[in-house]
């Protein structure tokens, strides 16, 4: 559950990063976001599954 928690997160704070530098959403952008909140989701749930 916490690596949901944790793939959510990433994918807000890199959408508000993308946000501030270039002052519009575009769906480039949001893709991004959401491949990143991805990898870093299953990235969390594997740690999580080798150090449990």
């Amino acid at each position: 559950m916490g690596a949901i928690f944790f793939g959510i997160a990433i994918f807000i704070g890199w959408t508000l990063i993308d946000l501030s530098k270039h002052k519009k959403i575009t769906a480039e952008n949001l893709l991004g976001s959401l491949i990143v909140a991805i990898i870093g989701g299953v990235g969390w749930a594997v740690f999580d599954w080798i150090f449990e």
